[in-house]
């Protein structure tokens, strides 16, 4: 510890009982609304000689020491007179503040907050005190008893920079606490980082159960606010509502903003709050995009499903909606003609990010929906539900709307999942007819497959058919390179190369200079080694995948299909999608390695004119030029 520091150690107490400290406050705003529900208090040290000193500077120090209770102490009743100072002037608000690890265990904070909130008037709840993971795990069950007390004296307790420390689920379980905080580098690095926001989106929905509200801390922008808004955070704190001010500006500055949304409103335009769009948006909008495609045969049962919901709600209007890029289109409607509607300002396009049913209780008041096309038409009051596929996947949302408050008891909560359920059915039904013309189309190559009379026109049918099949964007046919054993390369491809080629066959002369590893650790390597097809989900992180190979060919996600003869892997197909998939349907994995089998069979009764059965693995060429197309190389 250096000089400066010891000695701004040795100056606290004084400077304590000199009024030397200043407390600023840091707004917290409800998640949609943008209404300051909270403030957390900050402390400063207005020191004579060095300035106004942030936390940093002496809190570390004091932390280590009993000078740390003694500061306590004072911002809990500052904190608390300012609190009961607004809240006489007509802000309903609470205050929150930090309590250290030492401080929770001195045998005075029970009744120093029990004091606090008598002496100012407090009621219970107003006053909330914020504990980090490290300030239990020293003694769990001592540490769960004073948070109970704390409880018991009408201070709401909150876990602090939770997700950073070591608290076990069963300690998590026995503690008292009304409220978890978020810690900010799960919530900065949520926007780019889809673990990162998965880790919200679990943490949050843990929290929920255990009848916690979750506070994200660190939002610095608004894509992030819409992010952990749309994960279901219930409140938000951070630089792009409101930097912390001293007391007098908290409620004089401009109110803070909860997104795009809430600054058009609070300016006089009429625009909602843009809907989020979740790490895995492209993957969804596939999806979307597909029940778009195959639900126009089933629009008489999605029709009475529709019409139930309305009953079951006792709402006027009822819908069953696709949410894609940029519009809700309607599968089935109930008491309204309306087909289509943007994304944004819509309830269906937040609903569609969440697992269970979602209530808003007036549109017309929120910034999310102001002054888009469902306030607009004139409803008030939603209640939808995602439908759920048996794979976790969102297919479409299921809802009812009204002028009206409506009344949601749980028994019809269960019923209107129960309606979502059947939907999710039906679709998922309408899903796999789709993939069994896929399939179907596929079999139809088989015959062709077998007739064929040399190694070219088998690769050639294999390619083409799995390529229908799969419908990626690109499958490449590889072969083992003649100059450099354990190197594969191009034969043909099918499909838009991108960079690396035309569209088409017309591009292998871009795309063959490219050198596939099988000697090595690789998606081509296992898939050889093994004989089995090899599915790479995320190609991009994947530790068997080149990075510079997925950069160059645009890979996001890779199939490897080998074709084995008794000579062993003779070629391999890669079909690769630009898109993500976080998962290739097993009927149709299935498929692509059952057609590749019975290539392989062929392979090994057929040769290419001029050339004996069992010629050299990988090479193609014949002499009769009718079988060498001009997509292979000589």
């Amino acid at each position: 510890v250096d000089a400066d520091a010891l000695r701004l150690h040795a100056e606290l107490p004084a400077a304590v009982e000199a009024g030397q400290l200043r407390l600023h406050y840091q707004p917290l705003v409800a998640a949609g609304t943008g209404r300051t529900v909270g403030v957390e208090a900050l402390v400063r040290w207005q020191h004579p000689e060095r300035g106004l000193l942030g936390p940093g500077a002496f809190i570390p120090l004091a932390e280590r020491s009993r000078a740390v209770v003694g500061l306590t102490r004072w911002v809990l009743r500052t904190a608390a007179a300012q609190c009961a100072a607004w809240r006489a002037e007509g802000h309903d608000v609470g205050v929150s503040v930090n309590v250290s690890p030492v401080v929770l265990a001195d045998p005075s904070l029970v009744e120093e907050v029990r004091r606090a909130i008598a002496d100012n008037g407090l009621g219970r709840s107003v006053l909330t005190l914020e504990v980090t993971e490290t300030a239990l795990l020293a003694d769990p069950a001592g540490a769960s008893a004073v948070l109970a007390d704390l409880r018991a004296a009408g201070a709401r307790v909150s876990l602090d920079d939770f997700g950073t420390g070591y608290t076990s689920l069963t300690m998590l379980r026995q503690l008292e606490a009304d409220e978890l905080k978020i810690d900010r580098t799960f919530v900065a690095a949520a926007p780019q980082a889809p673990t990162d926001a998965a880790i919200v989106r679990s943490l949050v929905d843990l929290a929920h159960r255990l009848s916690m509200e979750v506070v994200a801390e660190g939002i610095e922008d608004a894509r992030t606010g819409d992010l952990v808004t749309s994960l279901g955070a219930d409140v938000l704190q951070g630089y792009h509502y409101a930097r912390p001010v001293p007391a007098e500006e908290v409620f004089t500055a401009p109110a803070p903003v909860a997104g795009r949304g809430t600054a058009a409103a609070a300016t006089g335009a009429r625009a909602p709050l843009r809907a989020p769009r979740p790490a895995d948006e492209a993957e969804r909008a596939r999806t979307a995009q597909a029940v778009l495609a195959t639900a126009s045969s089933a629009q008489g049962l999605l029709r009475r499903v529709t019409a139930l919901a309305a009953a079951v709600c006792g709402a006027e209007f009822a819908s069953l909606n696709v949410v894609t890029d940029e519009h809700v289109h309607l599968l089935a409607g109930h008491g309204h003609p309306i087909t289509l509607a943007a994304r944004d300002g819509s309830p269906c396009a937040w609903t569609v990010l969440q697992h269970d049913v979602v209530v808003v209780q007036d549109a017309q008041e929120d910034p999310r929906f102001v002054g888009g096309e469902f306030v607009t038409a004139g409803a008030r009051h939603y209640v939808g539900v995602p439908v759920v596929d048996a794979r976790g996947r969102t297919l479409a949302v299921l809802c009812a709307y009204d002028h009206e408050p409506l009344e949601l008891t749980e028994g019809r909560r269960e019923q209107f999942r129960a309606l979502a359920g059947v939907v999710a059915d039906s679709l998922e039904g309408l899903d796999a007819t789709g993939l069994l013309e896929r399939v179907h189309a596929l079999l139809q190559a088989v015959p062709e497959l077998e007739r064929a009379g040399g190694r070219c026109d088998v690769v050639r049918l294999l390619t083409d058919a799995v390529h229908d099949l799969l419908r990626p964007d690109l499958t490449l046919v590889l072969r083992p390179a003649a100059a450099a054993a354990g190197r594969w390369e191009v034969l043909r491809h099918v499909g838009d190369a991108g960079d690396a080629g035309d569209a088409g066959d017309a591009g292998e002369d871009a795309l063959s200079p490219l050198a596939f590893d099988a000697a090595g650790r690789s998606a081509l390597s296992r898939a050889v080694a093994t004989e089995r097809t090899v599915w790479v989900p995320d190609a991009r992180t994947s530790s068997v995948v080149d990075p510079a190979l997925a950069a160059r060919l645009g890979a996001s996600s890779v199939l490897t299909v080998p074709v084995v003869t008794d000579d062993g892997a003779q070629f391999a197909l890669s079909a690769v999608w630009r898109e993500g998939r976080h998962e290739l349907h097993p009927v149709l994995r299935d498929a692509a390695t059952a057609l590749a089998a019975r290539a392989a069979r062929r392979l090994g009764t057929c040769a290419a004119p001029g050339h004996p059965t069992g010629d050299a693995p990988g090479h193609l060429t014949g002499d009769a030029p009718a079988d060498v197309p001009a997509d292979v190389p000589a």
